[in-house]
């Protein structure tokens, strides 16, 4: 059963940082418990993903309010500070800061396609949030201009494949698909292919997911709505755009007697480039604006008692900030990732009133995770314990939902580490073993080197980097799942045989 408690009913205590005033969690009863207590993970995730966090975007006020949160949580649980900046009425220094952009996108932001000398098609004006969202670091954007379709927008003339070849997208807006064909041997990230649309002299962007999802999207249940999402150019003004949904690309190609499907077929069967200027035009309209804020990451630890072991360090790690208030509508987050941050906050619970470790255990609770990794970056750059003494670095990601299954990403460890952890807790028949994640904040820890291991719950993520990622959609066997293969983990990093 859940608890009584109400946010409105809560007390709010200031923030020892720019005189912001902040969001106290609801208190629990020290029992004393070492058994893991599912409802309190669901109300923290109840109250991170409330609208009082304003959707924890990196570097505002309602972040600054979530680290608050997590600062007073490690405060009542008997955590150590481990920061350098003081956090919350208590003076402790649980905070580690460090600059950041924050991107805003204005109401209200307009997308509209017409069709000149096609008398019988009317415009197609999609809808905010469900059928188009602006790309949230996108600078504000008032232009009309044709469109011209690039495929997936790669040119790569060395492997023979160049969807730009023989056309002209100066002063257009170009349109492609996520991803990439299934013969083309590369990785590609969103920055080069909206790089070289900026190169070629686009004036902005549509992308869109095609209807032929590709294995990964497939399994996360991501489907063809637009997400929220940072294009993260470095050193670069980004070229403005806007992410649509698969209906209304349909509907555009519809319009001019094509099928996309068919179109997307090609592109990966039977390996011909697809690119071509539609007869359309479409008219961008929004203001965005950005400015300079503090991101901040919360750090509270539990010493090792081992005095040959209490040097090195065991991490858990899982980053608390989403997208914020962008276009009118607010991103909750609540599987990205209050569900980490709630599972995390269990551990060191469950940990703290337990039999003391023999490595020391950090818990991290990073920002900035959405905007290209920035917290765990800032970290690994500034570690409040020495990189050469951490022994392995544990992240936990968007792990209240799913099938019932974890799928874990192993790097620079044996996966019988893992698999250990999984027979302890009782969930061998439900871990699924692989290797190397290529994104979230364990990724700098494994560039410099530090063993890590990712969690997250299998199967899909409908409401991924969607403002239905609320409270109510949380499954609370999965988180429990998520938590039990954690503790057991933890425990085994940090009291080794």
């Amino acid at each position: 059963m859940k608890r009584s408690w109400k946010l409105t009913n809560l007390p709010l205590l200031p923030l020892l940082l720019g005189g912001l005033t902040f969001f106290t969690p609801p208190a629990y009863p020290d029992d004393g418990s070492l058994t893991l207590n599912p409802n309190r993970m669901m109300e923290d995730i109840h109250a991170l993903s409330h609208p009082h966090f304003d959707g924890r975007q990196t570097g505002t006020e309602g972040d600054h309010r979530s680290a608050e949160f997590v600062a007073l949580r490690f405060h009542e649980l008997g955590l150590t500070p481990a920061g350098q900046h003081h956090i919350g009425p208590h003076h402790e220094p649980w905070g580690q800061t460090g600059p950041v952009t924050i991107s805003h996108i204005q109401t209200p932001s307009t997308l509209e396609f017409s069709f000149p000398g096609m008398d019988k098609q009317t415009p197609i004006t999609p809808i905010i949030g469900t059928q188009f969202l602006p790309v949230l670091d996108s600078p504000s954007h008032h232009v009309t201009a044709p469109i011209v379709f690039v495929g997936y927008g790669i040119s790569d003339p060395a492997r023979d494949w160049d969807e730009y070849e023989g056309l002209n997208v100066q002063n257009h807006v170009v349109m492609f698909l996520r991803g990439k064909p299934s013969h083309y041997p590369l990785h590609i990230q969103h920055t080069e292919k909206e790089r070289l649309a900026r190169e070629k002299g686009a004036v902005g962007f549509i992308t869109l997911t095609g209807p032929v999802l590709g294995r990964y999207a497939a399994r996360r249940g991501m489907g063809h709505q637009p997400l929220a999402f940072y294009t993260n150019a470095k050193d670069e003004r980004p070229l403005p755009g806007v992410w649509i949904s698969g209906d209304i690309g349909g509907k555009l190609f519809q319009a001019e007697g094509w099928d996309l499907n068919k179109i997307q077929e090609t592109l990966n069967d039977e390996r011909v480039t697809q690119s071509r200027e539609l007869n359309a035009l479409t008219y961008m309209k929004w203001e965005s604006t950005q400015q300079t804020g503090s991101l901040i990451n919360v750090l509270g630890m539990i010493p090792g008692n081992d005095p040959t072991l209490i040097h090195e360090t065991i991490i858990v790690g899982a980053h608390r900030d989403h997208f914020g208030q962008q276009a009118g509508l607010l991103f909750p987050g609540a599987d990205d990732n209050a569900s980490g941050t709630a599972v995390l906050l269990e551990i060191a619970r469950v940990l703290q009133e337990g039999p003391p470790p023999r490595r020391t255990i950090l818990f991290a609770s990073f920002s900035g995770e959405e905007q290209n990794l920035l917290g765990s970056t800032l970290y690994v750059r500034n570690p409040a314990r020495p990189l050469n003494n951490t022994v392995a670095m544990i992240n936990i990601d968007h792990v209240g939902i799913g099938n019932g299954n974890l799928t874990i990403g192993v790097s620079k460890m044996p996966k019988d580490v893992a698999k250990g952890a999984a027979e302890k807790s009782g969930l061998s028949d439900k871990v699924n073993l692989y290797g190397f994640f290529p994104g979230g904040d364990h990724v700098p820890f494994a560039n410099a080197g530090i063993p890590t291991i990712a969690v997250v719950t299998a199967g899909k993520h409908s409401h991924f980097h969607q403002t239905s990622d609320t409270h109510d959609t949380i499954q609370t066997d999965r988180l429990e799942t998520s938590a039990q293969f954690v503790l057991a983990l933890t425990k085994h990093l940090a009291n080794p045989d």
